[in-house]
């Protein structure tokens, strides 16, 4: 196999998963193969030819326990987001909920966000007091750079490089709003909207301990989340390091299956293994995986659910009805 068509070949497979363009995913498939000797050059075509097993090498995982907690709770909050992208007027089940556009994988992940998702995605994660609870994702901080949303955990152990997720692509413009459609739902929903920010409370401190954030293949799934754009939404229910991941009818859960067990950018030791509630599960011997496809929604009901005036509190994007003069 000649050495730029292995090139293009690497290059088209990691855009399934990551929907990277060329100029984000020709380079860090180039940085790779300089490095590699000819021996493990040849086992990489091997795996492309099902022979072999390179997978880890051309898009990698979480770095440590620390990024792949982050990264877990960003894959929640942007799949929990999706119900708030079906409600944009006019709202619908069928139009695509994603939060997620593009996915740039490495040391610190980097997440290109799908347009109105920014605001969705800031509520579900920015923590804040409510009475005596903490709503968001504890222990959670955002800072917003002048292109660019930096997220990060504090209350860790890590000093060097620690954690971090840059959501890019922010500017001033965009984080107004996303900051507006956030203020506009609490509003509405009577909630408190006192922010927190600085080292980890107590409060935090005491939910964490009732509440561990999830961890496990969330990371992988998100690092992998473009496999999941031609379905309307994803949901995810996460139990300590196991997830459940479902879609309305539409991938096949084979299919999606077989990209998460690829050779090359497949999830590193995973292997199929049974599912108890139907569909199919992943394993990688640590943390599990359990996938299936559920039934959509009836087309048949979205002009009345386009048409709906939804009261204020529903979602963020409410406006007050306008008089008429």
């Amino acid at each position: 196999m000649a050495r730029s068509s292995l090139t293009e070949q690497l290059v088209d497979l990691r855009r399934t998963y990551t929907g990277e363009n060329l100029t984000q995913a020709v380079p860090a498939v180039k940085a790779v193969l300089h490095d590699l000797p000819d021996d493990r050059r040849e086992r990489v075509v091997d795996a492309l030819r099902g022979k072999a097993d390179v997978r880890g090498l051309f898009l990698p995982d979480a770095q440590d326990d620390d990024q792949r907690a982050l990264e877990c709770v960003v894959l929640q909050a942007g799949l929990d987001a999706a119900g708030h992208l079906q409600l944009r007027p006019p709202a619908s089940m069928l139009r695509p909920a994603h939060a997620f556009r593009t996915v740039e994988p490495g040391v610190h992940l980097r997440l290109h966000l799908t347009e109105h998702a920014l605001g969705p995605l800031l509520y579900e994660l920015l923590p804040r007091y409510d009475e005596s609870w903490v709503a968001g994702a504890p222990g959670l901080r955002v800072t917003h750079h002048p292109r660019s949303v930096e997220l990060r955990l504090v209350g860790l152990d890590a000093t060097v490089n620690p954690p971090a997720v840059h959501l890019a692509g922010v500017d001033e413009r965009a984080w107004a709003d996303g900051l507006k459609y956030v203020r506009n739902l609490l509003k509405g929903r009577n909630l408190g909207g006192t922010f927190i920010d600085g080292p980890l409370t107590a409060a935090e401190r005491d939910h964490l301990a009732e509440t561990p954030r999830p961890t496990g293949v969330g990371s992988a799934v998100l690092r992998r989340y473009h496999l999941f754009s031609a379905a309307p939404w994803v949901r995810a229910l996460a139990m300590g390091d196991r997830w459940w991941v479902e879609w309305p009818t539409s991938l096949g859960v084979p299919a999606v299956a077989d990209r998460l067990l690829h050779p090359v950018f497949g999830l590193p030791d995973s292997v199929e293994v049974p599912s108890a509630g139907g569909g199919l599960g992943i394993s990688t011997g640590w943390y599990d995986l359990f996938l299936r496809e559920v039934e959509g929604p009836d087309p048949a009901h979205e002009p009345a659910l386009a048409a709906f005036e939804w009261p204020e509190g529903v979602t963020g994007w409410w406006e007050p009805p306008q008089s008429v003069k």
